[in-house]
């Protein structure tokens, strides 16, 4: 038996990995990352709404909604052995995809920051994490991506079969969904 930890990389090299996230980022618009097994960020595609990148800005903001909602939802998809797609406590989309090599579990890819239409972002919960003011949080809720649940569920699961079912991946995983 090796003693070698199994990564990310030992399922994709890192260039297909930069390419997978960049089709992800390219066909949801929300930004994406592959991380390890303990949640540390590899290697990330796109650039995060306005909203995100003030939360992110925010030492305790950030880890009180994006380490928080990312620590749950890895730990999730790494027990059902299934993508997890739910909402972050802003209110805002995020999908976790987890990874295994034979039995062990590798690491995650996630992408996260769309709002869908019908549910609502939680500016007093924003207001109440970052000491924005109402304003501010309107005006930043405003530049948030709308996201579609069906194409974005859909992705999810041609990607985790993709991945999991061909390691040559032919990066065409969202062929179908594009119009």
């Amino acid at each position: 038996m090796s003693d070698k930890t199994v990564t990310m990389y030992d399922i994709k090299s890192e260039e297909e990995w930069q390419r997978i996230l960049d089709s992800l980022y390219q066909e949801l618009g929300m930004p994406s990352a592959i991380t390890d097994k303990g949640n540390t960020v590899l290697k990330v595609s796109g650039q995060r709404n306005p909203l995100c990148s003030k939360i992110r800005s925010i030492k305790e903001a950030s880890s009180f909604i994006c380490s928080q909602a990312q620590q749950y939802m890895a730990e999730s998809a790494k027990e059902t052995k299934r993508p997890v797609i739910d909402f972050c406590d802003t209110g805002m989309l995020k999908l976790v995809i987890p990874f295994f090599r034979q039995t062990e579990f590798v690491g995650t890819l996630t992408a996260c920051g769309a709002s869908i239409k019908g549910e609502e972002l939680e500016a007093f919960f924003i207001e109440k994490s970052t000491e924005l003011n109402e304003a501010e949080i309107e005006a930043l809720i405003q530049q948030v991506p709308g996201g579609d649940l069906p194409k974005i569920s859909e992705v999810t699961q041609k990607l985790f079969q993709q991945i999991h079912n061909d390691t040559k991946c032919d990066l065409k995983v969202f062929s179908t969904t594009r119009k």
